[in-house]
C-alpha cells in the first residue's frame, strides 16, 4: 500500500517531462560553457605563481560569491517551474517545497541508508583512486580529477581553495539536489520507470560536473543519491549524503595541503 502511495505521489509533481528537459537545457548549457571555459583557463595556468596573501584573500571572497551564485543558478528552474503551478494558492511556498521533496522524513529508517550508501561511495572512491593511479603509472594516461586540480591550485592560492571547498560542502549539496533529484529525477518519473529515471538523472548529474576523470564515480554517486531520494520520499537524506561525500573530499584536500 505504501509503495502504491509513493508511486502516486511521484507521478503527481506539477511539471511535465517536457518542462523537465527544458529546465535541464536552460540550466546546463550555460553551466557547461562556463565550466569548460574555466577548465581551459586552468589548463593554461597549470603551475600558477603563488598569490600574495592580500590578493588571495580578495580572490577568495570573489570566488565564494561567484561560486555560490553559480550553484544558486540550479535553483532557478525548479522553483520557477514548480512555483508556477501553485501561484494562485495562499500557501504557494509550502506547496512548492513539498513538490520539490523538501519534506519531513523518517530518520530511523533513512539514516541506515545514508550511512550504507556513504560507505559504499567511500569504497568506490578508494577503488577508483587505485585504478586511476595504475592507469597513470603503467599507461601514462595522465587522468586528472577536479579534486586534483583544486589541490594543485591550493599551492598558489590556499585561501581561495578554502572558499571553493566551503561552497562545495555547504552550498552545492542543497542546490544540486534540488535540481538533479527533486526536479530532474522527479520529472523523469512522469514519463518513465524508476530505473530509467535513476539512470538518466545520474547521467545528467555526471555530465554536468564536466569532470572526465571522475565521470564513472560521479555517475554511481548520482545513482545512489537518486535511489535515496526515491527510497525515503524526501530530499533531505540525499542532501545529507551529498554533504558527507563532499565534506570528506574537502577534508582530504585540506590534509594534503598541510
Amino acid at each position: 500500500m505504501k509503495e502504491v502511495e509513493k508511486r502516486d505521489e511521484e507521478k503527481s509533481v506539477p511539471w511535465t517531462i517536457q518542462q523537465t528537459f527544458l529546465g535541464i537545457l536552460l540550466t546546463l548549457i550555460p553551466w557547461l560553457l562556463l565550466a569548460f571555459g574555466l577548465s581551459s583557463l586552468n589548463t593554461r595556468t597549470s603551475h600558477p605563481a603563488p598569490l600574495a596573501p592580500n590578493v588571495d584573500l580578495i580572490n577568495a571572497i570573489i570566488t565564494f560569491i561567484l561560486a555560490s551564485l553559480v550553484e544558486g543558478a540550479f535553483l532557478i528552474a525548479p522553483f520557477f517551474i514548480a512555483g508556477r503551478s501553485f501561484r494562485h494558492l495562499p500557501n504557494r511556498w509550502r506547496q512548492t517545497c513539498d513538490a520539490l521533496s523538501l519534506r519531513k522524513f523518517h530518520v530511523a529508517s533513512a539514516l541506515p541508508w545514508v550511512i550504507g550508501l556513504f560507505l559504499g561511495i567511500l569504497a568506490l572512491n578508494l577503488l577508483y583512486g587505485l585504478v586511476i593511479s595504475y592507469l597513470n603509472t603503467h599507461f601514462h594516461m595522465q587522468i586528472q580529477t577536479n579534486d586534483q586540480v583544486i589541490l594543485q591550485q591550493s599551492k598558489a592560492a590556499p585561501l581561495t581553495t578554502y572558499a571553493t571547498l566551503i561552497v562545495s560542502v555547504f552550498v552545492a549539496p542543497f542546490c544540486e539536489e534540488v535540481f538533479f533529484r527533486a526536479f530532474a529525477f522527479a520529472g523523469f518519473l512522469r514519463a518513465m520507470s524508476v530505473g530509467w529515471a535513476v539512470f538518466l538523472s545520474a547521467l545528467v548529474f555526471a555530465v554536468a560536473h564536466a569532470d572526465a576523470g571522475s565521470f564513472a564515480v560521479l555517475f554511481f554517486i548520482g545513482i545512489a543519491l537518486a535511489f535515496l531520494r526515491w527510497r525515503t520520499n524526501s530530499l533531505w537524506p540525499s542532501i545529507l549524503l551529498h554533504l558527507l561525500n563532499n565534506g570528506l573530499g574537502a577534508v582530504l584536500i585540506i590534509l594534503e595541503m598541510h
